[in-house]
């Protein structure tokens, strides 16, 4: 969905209280109640029971002779995420690796005089999470500047900004992000006067919410060589006026990024250490790995640091990069690009290996690829960044490269793109790992086709909630068919993951990052309370009520799976990390609760006690 979010706050202002969450008490328990019920229905034993009949003794390995676990576990409720095991009583990590995981009375030999001990206390422990779709690298870009609250309408929006230049009269660029799409009620959006009528000398330049907008004043499109005979790119463009003069209004990245690029916004001795700390806030909030579905500009630069802070020891998570596709003129030579940033930038933890294919937009800004037209305006379908040719052809050449391919589609047009592709590919004896990310609305006939084929699926579990501006624009029946997903992954066995897709999501700095508000949204198909306080009435009137239907909403264990295991799939990492095994990296989340034994509605309020990253903690520990 890609909505309605402030983007960041200033970086290295991660607290407590981001990972809190809201105290406040809900007042929609009573409507909540039904779904729990039934959502609970649905769970297995695994869930259901603290019984441990399935916990084996003698799971983990002999003592070895030269010494003792440096961390053991116990006392608490152990989700492994492993069809054979899924609850254990004990784990022991010794080094980078998980040495044991059984019954307490096995653990007890892997005890010694350096062993950190820590007593769950009831708590839970599980593996390290996987965002399997966000934006580090672009969000800390984004992070760094003026915030607009998402709530605020257009005069509001204006007035912000005309007290913020007030209090920051310096040269530079003045650059912000948060104003809302769906709250602007000119026609045609904003437009370049009113900053101007702010700042005409200084360039100014405010990234809309959803990150696929932006708004410049005549200075920065000056700066960036955008006249009225600059061409629009495939996707997307600059709005004009009736003289075909650019209204400042841009939509899209290919459009986008060349007035990033011209602003000069990723100096590196701004933009590295917020990089830094940013994805140091991924590892207080319990991930351990984490995708990065693509930075449109300043790629060598970026990895460069990112393989340097690496090797510094200094990198929290595991780290998956990608390199972009978005628009026919970007096909030639981008698979070989790719392959010369895998072979330059690498580390243990890092690495790129994923071509991004950008297929279409967004809803909201009516750029999604749709089989039949919107609502309004009259006959608007949105298009496709890509020829059906262009895409099996990338397909093709990234299989015989060893490369994977992520897939941006939301529209229901541009996942019949992905999905013909992908089957022309096979039926030419090709096997493309490809993962199609947020897979927004899906036709009941790709839905089918979905449960055959069996790509790996990765979405947004704080998008499946109501929204009145997509409900507007898709219809009713449109509506009923968006992220259809609990039914894939239970009933169909495809590996769907979740991710925040941060920062094109809800809320203000970080509050679209935070896991359990996704798992939460995921299961309910609600808004958990912190994002209906962020997002006020932008949502709508029926926000509270949940969408439809309840059989497409994840289980626990669905949604629990999605952050931990399937993340991994996707990126590769499956032998490695994603879950609890004797032999695999010690990547564990331990929380400050028993997620098995709350009501779903208090999900979100979890806290991340302890992060651990191939043994050793790499974000908050509290344990």
């Amino acid at each position: 969905m890609c909505l309605s979010c402030e983007i960041g706050a200033q970086l290295g202002a991660f607290s407590e209280a981001i990972l809190a969450g809201s105290s406040r008490t809900s007042r929609r328990r009573v409507l909540k109640a039904g779904a729990l019920m039934a959502a609970s229905a649905l769970l297995p034993p695994l869930l259901q029971s603290h019984a441990r009949a399935d916990i084996k003794a003698d799971s983990g390995r002999p003592m070895p002779a030269d010494g003792a676990a440096d961390w053991l576990f116990d006392n608490g409720t152990i989700l492994t995420m492993e069809a054979d095991q899924p609850r254990v009583e004990a784990v022991a990590v010794r080094g980078r690796a998980i040495v044991y995981a059984g019954d307490r009375r096995g653990a007890q030999a892997w005890i010694g005089a350096g062993t950190r001990r820590i007593d769950l206390q009831g708590r839970m422990l599980m593996p390290g999470l996987v965002d399997s779709h966000v934006h580090p690298m672009l969000g800390t870009l984004f992070s760094s500047g003026f915030v607009i609250d998402a709530n605020a309408k257009e005069e509001q929006v204006i007035d912000a900004i005309k007290a913020h230049v007030k209090a920051d009269p310096g040269t530079g660029v003045f650059f912000g992000v948060g104003w809302n799409t769906n709250l602007w009620e000119a026609q045609g959006g904003p437009h370049k006067r009113d900053l101007d009528a702010i700042e005409a000398e200084r360039p100014m330049l405010f990234l809309s919410s959803d990150a696929h907008s932006a708004w410049a004043n005549s200075k920065a499109l000056a700066l960036a060589g955008v006249t009225a005979a600059t061409k629009d790119p495939p996707v997307g463009g600059y709005q004009r006026d009736a003289n075909g003069e650019p209204t400042g209004l841009v939509r899209e990245a290919p459009a986008m990024v060349p007035m990033i690029a011209a602003l000069k916004l990723l100096a590196p001795e701004r933009y590295n250490p917020a990089l830094k700390a940013m994805l140091q806030t991924f590892a207080q909030m319990g991930f351990t790995s984490l995708f990065d579905a693509g930075m449109p500009l300043g790629l060598e630069t970026i990895f460069a640091a990112l393989v340097q802070m690496d090797e510094a020891g200094a990198l929290p998570v595991r780290l998956h990069a990608t390199r972009m596709v978005t628009n026919n003129d970007q096909v030639q030579g981008a698979v070989a690009d790719l392959a010369e940033l895998n072979r330059r930038f690498r580390s243990e933890h890092f690495t790129v290996r994923t071509l991004k294919i950008v297929a279409d937009g967004v809803i909201e800004n009516r750029q999604a690829a749709m089989l039949e037209p919107y609502q309004q305006p009259a006959g608007a379908r949105g298009q496709l960044a890509l020829s059906e040719a262009n895409v099996q052809g990338l397909l093709r050449q990234c299989e015989r490269a060893g490369f994977d391919v992520h897939f941006h589609t939301i529209g229901d047009a541009s996942l019949r793109q992905a999905l013909d592709a992908l089957t022309a590919v096979q039926a030419a004896g090709g096997q493309p790992k490809l993962t199609l990310a947020h897979v927004q609305v899906v036709a009941d006939s790709d839905q089918q086709r979905l449960a055959r084929l069996k790509p790996l699926i990765t979405s947004t579990g704080i998008w499946c909630i109501r929204y009145a501006a997509v409900e507007d624009a898709l219809g009713a029946e449109r509506y009923r068919k968006m992220f259809r997903f609990g039914r894939l992954q239970r009933d169909h066995g495809v590996n769907v993951a979740l991710g925040s897709d941060w920062p094109a999501t809800y809320g203000s700095g970080t509050l679209g990052i935070r896991p359990f508000l996704n798992i939460q949204a995921a299961i309910l198909r609600q808004p958990p309370p912190p994002l209906l306080e962020a997002m006020g009435s932008s949502l709508g009137a029926d926000a509270e009520q949940p969408l439809p239907p309840q059989a497409d909403a994840f289980t626990l264990e669905g949604a629990l799976q999605a952050y931990t295991l399937a993340g991994a799939r996707q990126m590769g990492l499956e032998a490695i990390t994603g879950s609890i095994r004797v032999g695999k990296r010690a990547d564990l989340v331990l929380l400050d609760r028993d997620l098995t034994a709350i009501p779903t509605e208090d999900i979100h309020r979890t806290n991340v006690l302890l992060t651990l990253m191939d043994g050793r903690s790499t974000g908050v520990d509290r344990s």
